[in-house]
């Protein structure tokens, strides 16, 4: 993903409006709350957005310290800080994940607007995704292990290596990341079935696209169900004992969304009775995941919510930073913004 289709994909839908400092003090330097960071980094920022003084923070503290005259805040993003910036007017999440955030009443019931880092974590999460399940369907597991004791092993018992080709996916959140996630399994062959509130228009790589509605009628066509949806009350547990009932038998999951949408002892019930015959997760409810839990013992490949870090979703991140930052000084509507009644 280029800068330039990255940026175009990250739609703008609002303008930042004039706070009433900004209307009496209009030759003033809008001020923006920021964390510590490289200097580079911070000269790069400067140079994108040379009407807006950054006003770096080193902790929580010094953020509410400085946060009576500021315009934004980037990361600082609590009640404490928004009940000492009267003017703060945008804030700026450094993920994609806001579900902590919509619980804060300074926030959601004030005209502050949020954005987030949608999209810029996308394909590093997808290339995730489908490296678990090509691990899974070739059994790399067991081959990796067979290795580390220098053993020339055949495959397990009972083990069908298999394909992708001609398999179908069910993704479920056709956003960033599910979108990536679906363009990666349509150049394997995957028939690719998905769900999303928002978007209206099927892409090329996706075989159907359906309201959130009909994800209960998707389930059982499914050889592969890929959750990528923001939590939300609404996808809280989404997957649970009657899902993992409507599922084929031997389907596989993967989950690089967030551990609350999976219903963690439905899961353990399902990979036991072999409903579900493999999971790949990046996130896991609880996480971290405790020692002795029967997850780490079942066919699951487990990673410590690492799928999104990779240089390139950094640069990403960045990108929009700098870019909202220069849409901000400049009145101009900002990248992904977040609909904080809904929660993504």
């Amino acid at each position: 993903m280029n800068r330039r289709s990255f940026l175009a994909a990250s739609a703008a839908v609002a303008t930042v409006a004039p706070s009433a400092r900004a209307d009496a003090k209009a030759a003033d330097r809008l001020r923006v709350l920021v964390p510590a960071m490289p200097t580079e980094e911070l000269s790069d920022l400067q140079a994108a957005a040379p009407g807006i003084e950054l006003v770096v923070c080193r902790s929580e503290d010094e953020a509410v310290a400085n946060a009576a005259d500021a315009d934004a805040s980037y990361g600082f993003i609590s009640a404490r800080v928004l009940r000492a910036g009267k003017s703060i007017r945008w804030v700026q999440q450094p993920s994609a994940g806001v579900e902590h955030l919509i619980e804060i009443p300074e926030l959601v019931e004030h005209d502050i607007l949020l954005t987030n880092m949608q999209r810029a974590y996308a394909p590093e999460i997808a290339d995730q995704a489908i490296g678990y399940l090509l691990a899974l369907t070739r059994d790399l597991g067991h081959f990796l292990k067979a290795q580390e004791g220098r053993r020339w092993s055949a495959k397990r018992q009972g083990v069908v290596l298999d394909e992708l080709a001609g398999k179908t996916m069910l993704v479920i959140g056709l956003g960033g990341i599910g979108s990536e996630i679906a363009r990666r399994a349509f150049g394997f062959g995957v028939r690719v079935l998905a769900t999303d509130p928002k978007v209206l228009e099927r892409p090329l790589f996706v075989d159907e696209l359906h309201r959130p509605d009909t994800f209960h009628d998707l389930l059982p066509r499914a050889d592969v169900v890929a959750s990528a949806v923001p939590l939300t009350k609404a996808s809280r547990k989404m997957i649970g004992s009657h899902e993992f009932g409507l599922m084929k038998q031997g389907v596989v999951l993967i989950n690089v969304s967030r551990g609350k949408v999976v219903d963690t002892d439905a899961l353990v019930a399902a990979l036991d009775s072999g409903r579900v015959a493999a999971a790949g997760l990046d996130v896991t409810d609880p996480e971290p995941l405790p020692d002795g839990h029967p997850l780490w013992s079942r066919n699951v490949i487990i990673t410590p919510h690492t799928a999104g870090q990779s240089p390139g979703g950094e640069r990403r991140r960045r990108e929009v930073l700098r870019e909202n930052l220069r849409r901000f000084a400049a009145g101009e509507s900002l990248l992904n913004i977040v609909d904080k009644k809904a929660g993504y």
